[in-house]
């Protein structure tokens, strides 16, 4: 008799179908699992991006207990007395600074804040010196600084602080967020040293606003909100969205962008447009074309819509689909309107 110690156990392999089938089996597990995973990680960057806004509005409201008004928007022009004098009484030098550089020392950023020098702008398009000095090459040490919570994670591509070749007096870094200016088109019209157009949004330029002046109550009104700089593909421009400087651009004509604050005429998240409206200075909002201006408005790249920051602290999420008289609603100071939290 044969030892059974000298058979050997048979085997059974994997046929081609089986083989297959699993493979099949596992491609559909991936497919399903990779959306999921791309959903959590998003949501993780959505919530990263509340907070970062909720940051900034407790930095605005310590700003506000301190001085007893928020920043204005954008500090524009030297309004000081200048040498030889001019009928503005400033000196017409675009300074530049941002309502994001004024709540430097609330975001505990005091050194970057400390190292900016406010008598010369935030930078020039040139290698122009004013006062004898480059701005740019005496500003560069604190704008050339990344300032992690200004900058929402979902942003696609995300710029390096540089200096741009050529140009070392345009020290830049980027970032995701903006003052909401309102309604009026405050940028393209000017109406003479040292008189601006005054926004109906809490943020302008050479305007500050206190809590009293938002009579339409903070918890309605809505102060910061998502500027992606990465939004549209094919961005035309070289610098856009940076925290060291507000004031408009127009390195492209027909692209004209604003950066610093942005305006509720644009639904959130339009796209570019070629051919920019101009007529009236105060913009009939209602204009279809207004409607997608989104070089001028609030996008960003979560799905759906964009965070805004509320003037109670509070961060939300806004659809793009809100209704247009809705969304410019919330974003007036002081417009005496009605206005629904379910109305968005």
């Amino acid at each position: 008799m044969a030892s059974s110690f000298g058979r050997r156990a048979r085997r059974r392999g994997f046929t081609l179908i089986e083989l297959l089938v699993v493979i099949a089996i596992i491609g559909v597990l991936i497919a399903l699992l990779l959306p999921a995973v791309q959903s959590a990680r998003e949501a993780a960057r959505r919530a990263q991006c509340v907070n970062n806004l909720k940051q900034v509005g407790i930095a605005l409201h310590n700003y506000h207990d301190q001085h007893k008004t928020f920043p204005i928007g954008a500090d524009t022009f030297n309004l000081a007395v200048s040498n030889p004098p001019n009928t503005c009484g400033g000196d017409w030098v675009a300074r530049g600074h941002s309502l994001f550089t004024a709540l430097l020392p609330h975001m505990e950023q005091g050194p970057v804040y400390n190292a900016i020098n406010f008598t010369f702008p935030a930078g020039t398009s040139s290698r122009a010196a004013v006062y004898g000095v480059v701005p740019g090459m005496l500003q560069s040490t604190a704008l050339l600084t990344r300032i992690n919570t200004y900058i929402c994670p979902s942003e696609s591509s995300q710029q390096r602080p540089y200096n741009i070749p050529g140009e070392s007096s345009v020290p830049y870094s980027m970032s995701s967020y903006a003052g909401v200016a309102g309604t009026y088109d405050i940028y393209r019209w000017w109406y003479g040293c040292p008189i601006e157009i005054e926004p109906n949004g809490m943020f302008g330029k050479q305007y500050s606003y206190s809590l009293a002046d938002n009579t339409d109550g903070s918890s309605q009104t809505i102060y910061v909100g998502e500027t992606s700089r990465f939004r549209n593909a094919g961005d035309p421009e070289r610098i856009f969205n940076e925290w060291t400087r507000t004031l408009w651009f127009g390195y492209d004509t027909n692209r004209t962008r604003i950066q610093g604050t942005a305006l509720c005429m644009a639904k959130i998240n339009a796209p570019l447009i070629d051919d920019v409206p101009s007529n009236d200075p105060f913009l009939d909002s209602q204009n279809p074309a207004y409607r997608n201006m989104g070089q001028f408005g609030f996008r960003s790249n979560h799905p759906g819509g964009a965070n805004f920051l509320f003037g109670d602290g509070s961060v939300r999420f806004l659809k793009e689909t809100i209704a247009n008289q809705t969304y410019q609603n919330i974003s007036t100071k002081a417009g005496g309107e009605a206005v629904s939290q379910s109305d968005y």
